[in-house]
């Protein structure tokens, strides 16, 4: 099976963009998902108060779990664009 995506320039530059940086896109979502283990690793072996600590890792799983919310939403499913 072939596809071939076909854009009329100048016109369609903001969607020839979107396609021709995808995968990009795609990186830079895996990074930011990737972002609650690096965080958490920090934090862990910072010298901080456990309060601060638990305060720090609650707002991480926050975030990483509204941005994996976020994906959902949009039908994004990181898996199937990386490999």
């Amino acid at each position: 099976m072939k596809a071939k995506l076909e854009f009329i320039l100048p016109e369609e530059q903001i969607e020839f963009n979107r396609a021709n940086q995808s995968l990009n896109m795609a990186c830079a979502l895996f990074d930011i998902l990737q972002l609650r283990k690096t965080a958490q690793r920090k934090f862990e072996n910072d010298a901080v108060s456990d309060a601060v600590s638990d305060a720090v890792s609650d707002a991480i799983n926050f975030m990483a779990d509204e941005i994996a919310g976020i994906l959902e939403d949009n039908n994004i499913n990181i898996d199937k664009l990386i490999e």
